[in-house]
C-alpha cells in the first residue's frame, strides 16, 4: 500500500529526474572528447619547429623573435632610432619688387631737376629748394663741383666738373640710369627760374605719358641753316618719359659732338637731331598751356604761365 502511494508520488517528476542525470551524462562525455588532442603532441612539436626553422614566419607561444640569427633565448634590446625628417622641396624663391607700384609698372608723375653751381647753390638754390620743394615730390638739384657742405633738405647730385655742358650731359645720363623707370615727365630749370610748382603739377596732370613731348621756350639755332628749335634753359623745358628713352640710344655720340657753347642748345640740337622732335611753346589739351612766359607779361585766360626767367 505504501509502494504504491510513493509510486504515485513520483510518477509525476520521473521525467523530470531523468532529463537532468542524462544532461550530466552527455556533459561529463563531451568535456573528455575536447580535451583529447586529434593528433599526438609529438606531431604538434615538430609541425612547429618546421616551420619555424624554415623562416615561415611561425614561432612558439610567448617567444620573441630577436633577428635573422635566430637567438631566442636572449633578452630583447630596444635601440634608439633618429628621426630623420623628410626633405621638402623648397618653392622657387620668386624676386619681388620693393613697393607694389614697381611690381604694377605705376610710376610718378613729375621730377624736377634744378641745375646750380658751387657759386650759387648756397643763394639761389637754396631760394629755390624752399619755393618748390613743399610743392612737389621729387626735387633734384644737380651740380659740376663736389662739396662736403651740401645745405640741409636738399638732394644734391654733385658730378665733378664744373664745365656746363658736361653737366648737363651728366644730368640726362643720370636721370636715364636712375628715373627714367618711376617717372613720366621730366622738368629742368636752372637755379635762377621762377617756377610756380602748382601749376607745373596741373600742366603734367593734362598730358599723355606717352607722347614725344619737348617743351619750353622756343629759340632758333645761331648760325645754322638747319631749321630746328631748342628750348631756352632760362624758362625751364619739359622732357617726356617717351622722349628720353628714344633719346637714350644718341647721348653718347651727342657728347662726341659737341658744337654749342650753351647747355640748353647742346641739348636741344640732340633732340631735334636724334628724334626729329622740336620745341613746342604751347600744347592743346582743352585749352593752351604756357610754359615759359616772361614776368611781366600778363598770362591769357587762355593761358597758364609756368615759369619765368629771374
Amino acid at each position: 500500500m505504501r509502494f504504491n502511494a510513493f509510486i504515485g508520488l513520483f510518477r509525476p517528476i520521473g521525467p523530470i529526474v531523468i532529463g537532468i542525470s542524462l544532461g550530466f551524462t552527455l556533459s561529463l562525455l563531451s568535456v573528455n572528447w575536447v580535451e583529447e588532442p586529434c593528433v599526438p603532441t609529438a606531431v604538434v612539436d615538430e609541425a612547429i619547429r618546421f616551420f619555424h626553422d624554415g623562416n615561415l614566419g611561425a614561432r612558439r607561444p610567448n617567444s620573441i623573435s630577436t633577428g635573422s640569427d635566430g637567438r631566442e633565448n636572449e633578452d630583447f634590446q630596444p635601440r634608439i632610432i633618429p628621426y630623420v625628417p623628410k626633405k621638402i622641396s623648397q618653392p622657387r624663391k620668386v624676386s619681388r619688387a620693393k613697393y607694389i607700384s614697381t611690381e604694377l609698372g605705376i610710376r610718378e608723375r613729375l621730377l624736377v631737376g634744378v641745375l646750380t653751381s658751387k657759386s650759387s647753390i648756397n643763394t639761389l638754390g637754396v631760394a629755390v629748394n624752399r619755393t618748390i620743394s613743399h610743392h612737389l615730390d621729387s626735387v633734384l638739384f644737380f651740380t659740376g663741383a663736389r662739396d662736403r657742405k651740401v645745405p640741409h633738405g636738399m638732394f644734391v647730385v654733385a658730378h665733378g666738373d664744373e664745365r656746363h655742358i658736361w653737366n648737363m650731359y651728366q644730368t640726362i645720363r643720370y636721370i636715364l640710369k636712375h628715373f627714367v623707370s618711376d617717372y613720366d615727365w621730366f622738368y629742368l630749370a636752372q637755379d635762377d627760374t621762377y617756377t610756380q610748382a602748382e601749376r607745373l603739377k596741373a600742366l603734367v596732370g593734362h598730358l599723355s605719358m606717352d607722347r614725344l613731348l619737348y617743351m619750353g621756350s622756343p629759340q632758333e639755332f645761331a648760325g645754322e641753316e638747319r631749321r630746328g628749335r631748342y628750348c631756352y634753359g632760362g624758362f625751364g623745358y619739359l622732357l617726356s618719359r617717351a622722349l628720353l628713352l628714344q633719346l637714350q640710344p644718341f647721348l653718347e655720340n651727342c657728347r662726341n659732338d659737341i658744337v654749342s657753347a650753351r647747355p640748353d642748345e647742346w641739348l636741344g640740337r640732340c633732340i631735334v637731331i636724334h628724334t626729329n622732335t622740336q620745341c613746342v611753346e604751347q600744347h592743346e589739351v582743352g585749352a593752351y598751356f604756357n610754359l615759359a612766359c616772361v614776368c611781366e607779361r600778363a598770362c591769357t585766360r587762355l593761358c597758364v604761365c609756368v615759369s619765368c626767367s629771374m
